[in-house]
């Protein structure tokens, strides 16, 4: 059985949970709590259950957990799953690098719609056999208005739709702030970048011959999800070379490098979500000095019944006091087990730019198509949080093939 100290803290993490499940969802909505592992010692011990069966009803599974308790068989975060699918949707939302090596100019702004479309691996299997796009995100509604428990139909490609706003600064610096959406998702996504031309704005002489060069950088990161935090870092060189046309206008052809650093971290997640744990155990309080029904009070665990396990009066741990008891006389807390967090990571890669803007006077549009230079594996291998084997976690890599964005962009140049 797991200290009292851990189910103190999953008591409260289970109230936040439940309070914050949203009341609207979309079908490509992220659904984290899906994304789990049985307990292997189930298998060991020859019972027929699954960890979703144990939560769901504790007090039934007894005769089949060979005299263990509840609280030893909670299901497991797959972090192989959520891995790959927090790497695919944080390299959906990466900054793009969208322009050329040459900026707007001191004291020049431009203002745009953007419209990514990045491809996912949305069929992949990982190392543990999960389709984690169809388990990870919520579906689509059923006719009673409730969600599946598994998306049938995940979108192979993320529309990604962002307002951006670009100024020139003095010697050759640029900012961009962007503010967007993912379509078919309650997701938000926000950032900025800076971009710094090294070499930019010659006509004439060598240096005219010369292409633009650039460096920069940019941020994303996502909002509108409680469960998990996703920050991409992005890391860019490009060479753009201007191109006079009749008219006033210009054609510029770019084409760059990026690094893209991908940050996932996660809340606390219910892995049960059909299971109030709170609402199982009859929550009572906490076991402090202030609970007449605190095992350091009434010296029982389980308030009002003489025949559960005595419990040291004066001591108060803060665990949380449940009413309700299972056959054997020991208190309902079990499902406290289920509050989990994934694997921390941070993931790399890199990708190569190609890119084209037209420029008329005030309208600016513009197209750029951004693939991987690497599998997704070739550095994100040997990663933590693996399924269990011989007692110890296992290192995993990440799945699936090369990923590509196809970026489009119109808006005004001043």
């Amino acid at each position: 059985m797991r200290t009292h100290e851990k189910v103190a803290l999953a008591v409260l993490a289970s109230t936040a949970v439940f309070a914050a499940r949203p009341a609207a969802a979309a079908p490509m909505d992220p659904t984290p709590d899906r994304l789990y592992l049985d307990n292997p010692g189930l298998k060991q011990i020859g019972s027929p259950l699954s960890c979703q069966q144990v939560a769901a009803n504790p007090n039934a599974a007894l005769p089949s957990l060979k005299g263990q308790m509840p609280n030893n068989f909670p299901c497991l975060p797959n972090n192989v799953a959520w891995g790959n699918m927090m790497y695919e949707l944080g390299h959906a939302i990466a900054p793009t690098a969208f322009h050329p090596a040459r900026t707007t100019g001191f004291g020049g702004f431009a203002l745009s719609l953007e419209a990514n479309y990045a491809k996912i691996n949305a069929d992949q299997a990982d190392s543990t056999g999960t389709q984690y796009w169809h388990q990870g995100t919520q579906g689509n509604p059923q006719p009673n208005g409730s969600f599946s428990t598994v998306n049938s139909g995940p979108d192979s490609v993320l529309q990604i739709y962002t307002l951006k706003a670009r100024k020139g600064l003095p010697f050759g610096f640029e900012i961009t702030g962007a503010l967007g959406l993912i379509a078919n998702t309650t997701l938000w996504l926000g950032g900025a970048d800076i971009h710094w031309a090294l070499l930019e704005g010659y006509r004439t002489g060598f240096l005219g011959y010369l292409p633009d060069i650039s460096i920069g950088g940019g941020v994303r990161t996502l909002s509108g999800q409680q469960e998990f935090y996703l920050t991409t870092v992005g890391i860019d060189g490009e060479l753009s070379k201007p191109i006079a046309l009749a008219d006033s206008a210009v054609l510029t052809p770019y084409i760059g490098v990026q690094r893209l650093i991908i940050y996932a971290n996660s809340s606390i997640v219910n892995l049960t979500p059909s299971v109030d744990p709170v609402q199982q155990c009859g929550y009572a309080g906490q076991n402090v000095k202030d609970n007449p029904l605190a095992p350091g009070n009434t010296g029982q665990t389980v308030p009002g019944d003489p025949a559960s396990k005595a419990w040291p009066k004066g001591q108060f741990d803060g665990s949380p006091v449940c009413k309700n008891e299972l056959s054997n006389h020991a208190p309902n807390n079990s499902d406290f087990n289920n509050q989990s967090v994934f694997q921390k990571q941070t993931f790399n890669t890199w990708r190569g730019i190609v890119g084209l803007t037209y420029r008329y006077e005030l309208l600016y549009l513009a197209g750029q198509f951004a693939l991987d230079m690497e599998d997704a594996s070739a550095e994100n291998s040997g990663l933590a949080g693996g399924p269990m084997a011989n007692g110890q976690p296992s290192t995993w890599a990440l799945s699936g093939g090369r990923l590509w964005t196809l970026s489009l962009e119109a808006g005004v140049f001043f």
